[in-house]
C-alpha cells in the first residue's frame, strides 16, 4: 500500500518572496512535485531556490555504478541488487558515506 503524503494548508515564501497559501500550490507554480520539494530540503539540504528550480530528473532514473563497476540502469535497482533500503542508502549518501560503504555496511542493530 502506498503511503499517502498530505501536505498542510501552511503560507509559504519562495525565494523570490512570492507567498503562496501552501507549499503544494507553491510547487504547483515552479513545476514539482511537492514530495520532490520536500526531500531535497529535508534530505539533500538543499537551498529553497535550489530545491523550487533545479530540473527534474525524467521518470526511469539515471544510469550508475556501483563501486564494484557494475552498471546499473537506476539507483533504485543499484540498491535493490545489494539489498539496501533506498532511501537509507540517499541518506548515506547525502552525509558523506562512501559509495561502497553505503550499499554494503549493515543497518544499525541489524
Amino acid at each position: 500500500m502506498k503511503k499517502v503524503v498530505r501536505f498542510p494548508k501552511k503560507k509559504c515564501t519562495d525565494h523570490l518572496g512570492n507567498e503562496f497559501p501552501s507549499i503544494k500550490e507553491m510547487c504547483s507554480h515552479w513545476g514539482i512535485q511537492p514530495e520532490t520539494y520536500t526531500r531535497r530540503i529535508k534530505v539533500y539540504h538543499l537551498s529553497i531556490e535550489e530545491a523550487l528550480t533545479r530540473p527534474v530528473k525524467p521518470n526511469g532514473g539515471q544510469a550508475c555504478r556501483d563501486h564494484q563497476g557494475t552498471r546499473f540502469r537506476s539507483r533504485t535497482l543499484m540498491c535493490e541488487h545489494w539489498n539496501m533500503d533506498r532511501k537509507l542508502f540517499e541518506y548515506r549518501i547525502s552525509h558523506g558515506w562512501s559509495l561502497e560503504d553505503a550499499l554494503t555496511k549493515p543497518r544499525r542493530g541489524a
